[in-house]
């Protein structure tokens, strides 16, 4: 199965952090044996930027390393048709969140968050 990762649950995974859930943690294990993990740019974005802030304990580097080492994980460009599904959202988002979401849209995958606000937005099947 596919999945779209946020922020958080990719960083979560990548460092054996207890927050993320028992599901999410499936989730990724699962799709490394049989699917693609897809990790959209903003999301590397956000952890260049929390990572420069020295607010996770992993490199952006160390990151970008992990995801180019394992066929599991795929970034995904922010492009225009994205964008177009970003702006066919009607919920109310921030705009990383959007971007996010219209990944997992757009790639019909569901988003593994712990962010509640996606996850209630009904927007997109979300694993937590």
């Amino acid at each position: 199965m596919d999945y779209v990762t946020d922020t958080h649950s990719l960083v979560w995974y990548f460092t054996d952090d207890s927050r993320l859930s028992s599901d999410a943690l499936k989730a990724f294990q699962t799709s490394e044996v049989e699917g693609t993990v897809f990790v959209p740019a903003v999301v590397l974005a956000e952890i260049m930027f929390i990572a420069r802030k020295g607010r996770i304990t992993i490199s952006f580097e160390d990151t970008l390393k992990r995801i180019e080492e394992n066929e599991s994980f795929e970034i995904v460009p922010l492009n225009a048709e994205i964008l177009r599904a970003a702006d066919k959202i009607e919920a109310d988002l921030e705009m990383h969140d959007r971007l996010i979401a219209a990944t997992a849209l757009y790639n019909n995958s569901s988003l593994i968050t712990k962010d509640e606000t996606l996850r209630e937005s009904g927007v997109v099947s979300t694993i937590w």
